[in-house]
C-alpha cells in the first residue's frame, strides 16, 4: 500500500539517562503517543521483543539495545496480557553457548530474571515464500521470530560501515539465522542489492511497533567499534522507514543518501518528509553531527584492467595485530572466506574480500578498522 497520501507519526520522548524511572516513563509516553500498548498487543498473543543483540557487548559499549529499554517494553506487554519473549540471532554460528554469552553480556538474562519473560533458545529456521520480494522470493528466517503473533523491534541508533546508518530497517537483518547472514551478504555484495534485501525482510516480517534506543547512540566506526554518543531521546513509529528518516536527520545525516530509504520511497513504502509528523516532545533544532565512517564504496561497472585499479582504491579491513587476541571470529563470520588464521592471527586475501565489513562488525576486541586510499575518498566526495 502506498503511504504517499497518509500521515505517518514518529513519537519522541526525552530520556536523559539510563535510569529505571526515566526509561519506564519515556517508553510508556512514547507508546501512549501512538495509541497505547493495547493498540499493538492483545491478551495471550506471543510477542517477539527484538532488540539489537549484535554481539557479546556490555550495555556501556552502546552497541546493543540497553536492557532497561527492553525491560520497560516487556513489562508493558505483560500488562496488556501478552506473552513476551526476547529474541535475536547475533552474528556468528547459531549455538546455545554463543547465545547464552550474548544474553548474559547484554543484560538480557537479567531482564528475563526480573520480569519472568522468556529468552528464546530455539535457533530453528523456516523458509518463507515472498512473492513481493524484489531481490529474494524466498527467505530463510528464525522460526521463533517468524511465528510470533506480534513483533516489537528495539533498534539502537548507530552509524554503520557499510550502510552509513543502522536503525529500525537494518535491525530486521537479525531475523536471518546465524551464519546464513554471511551467505546473504556474499550473494548480495552491492549496496543497492543488500539495501533491497533489508526492505524485503521488513515487508515479509513487519514489526508492529519500532522503538529506537537513542539515549546513547554510537558514532564513528559503528555498529560495534565506534564511540558512545549521548543524545537523550527515545523515538517510536509504526513505520521503520519513517523512524529511520527522523533518526538519520537527528544525527546530522541526510536521509536522501541512505540507499534503503531511496529504494523504499520508490516502492511507496516510505512517505515524503512532509507526511512524517512528530508527536510528543520536540526534537532539538540543531545538534553536533555524529561522526560517520570516513570510507566510501566505489561501485563502478568497469572492464577488467580498470576494475583492478579501482579495486585498490576501495576501502578495506585492516587488522591491528597488537589488539587481536586470535579468537578467530573474523574468520568464522567472513562470508567470502577471505580470512585465514596464521599463527593465531588473521590474514586477509584482499582479492576475495567483498567489503561487507562483517569482520569489523563482529570483532569482540575492536581489532579491525576500515582503511581507504586517499584517492578513493576523493573520487567519492
Amino acid at each position: 500500500m502506498s503511504l504517499n497520501n497518509h500521515h505517518v507519526y514518529v513519537a519522541v520522548a526525552k530520556c536523559p539517562a539510563y535510569e529505571r524511572d526515566y526509561v519506564n516513563t519515556s517508553v510508556k509516553n512514547l507508546i501512549d503517543f501512538l495509541g497505547g500498548i493495547e493498540n499493538y498487543v492483545l491478551p495471550e498473543q506471543k510477542v517477539a521483543v527484538k532488540p539489537n543483540l549484535i554481539a557479546k557487548k556490555s550495555p556501556e559499549e552502546a552497541a546493543t539495545t540497553h536492557p532497561l529499554v527492553v525491560e520497560a517494553v516487556v513489562r508493558l506487554v505483560q500488562e496488556a496480557g501478552g506473552n513476551p519473549f526476547i529474541v535475536d540471532s547475533p552474528g556468528g554460528p547459531s549455538n546455545k553457548g554463543l547465545l547464552s554469552a550474548v544474553y548474559r553480556a547484554t543484560g538480557m538474562e537479567a531482564v528475563a530474571k526480573r520480569t519472568g519473560c522468556r529468552l528464546n533458545w530455539d535457533m530453528g529456521e523456516i523458509e518463507l515464500n515472498h512473492p513481493r520480494g524484489r531481490v529474494v522470493k524466498k527467505l530463510t528466517l528464525l522460526k521463533a521470530l517468524a511465528e510470533a503473533d506480534v513483533i516489537i523491534s528495539l533498534p539502537k541508533l548507530k552509524t554503520h560501515g557499510m550502510t552509513k546508518y543502522t536503525g529500525a530497517v537494518k535491525l530486521m537483518y537479525g531475523a536471518i539465522p546465524g551464519l546464513k547472514k554471511a551467505q546473504y551478504h556474499f550473494n548480495m555484495q552491492k549496496l543497492e542489492e543488500f539495501s533491497q534485501l533489508l526492505i524485503d525482510i521488513n515487508t515479509l516480517l513487519p514489526a508492529s511497533l519500532n522503538i529506537m534506543d537513542g539515549i546513547i547512540g554510537m558514532e564513528g566506526d559503528g555498529p560495534t567499534a565506534g564511540s558512545p554518543r549521548e543524545l537523550g531521546f527515545l523515538l517510536a513509529s509504526q513505520s521503520p522507514f519513517a523512524l529511520d528518516h527522523i533518526c538519520a536527520g537527528l544525527i546530522g545525516l541526510d536521509p536522501a543518501i541512505l540507499v534503503f530509504l531511496k529504494l523504499a520511497a520508490e516502492q511507496g513504502l516510505y512517505p515524503p518528509a512532509s507526511s512524517i509528523k512528530i508527536c510528543g516532545d520536540k526534537l532539538p533544532e540543531s545538534i553536533v553531527a555524529f561522526k560517520i565512517p570516513g570510507h566510501k564504496q566505489i561501485d563502478f561497472n568497469l572492464p577488467g584492467p580498470l576494475k583492478k585499479i579501482v579495486g585498490r582504491l576501495q576501502p578495506k579491513p585492516v587488522f591491528n595485530l597488537q589488539a587481536c587476541r586470535g579468537c578467530g571470529e573474523c574468520q568464522k563470520c567472513c562470508p567470502a572466506q577471505a580470512i585465514t588464521m596464521l599463527n593465531n592471527k588473521p590474514l586477509l586475501t584482499l582479492s576475495e574480500c567483498i567489503r561487507c565489513y562483517c569482520c569489523q562488525e563482529l570483532c569482540p576486541h575492536k581489532a579491525v578498522h576500515i582503511q581507504q586510499h586517499w584517492l578513493g575518498k576523493k573520487l567519492m566526495r
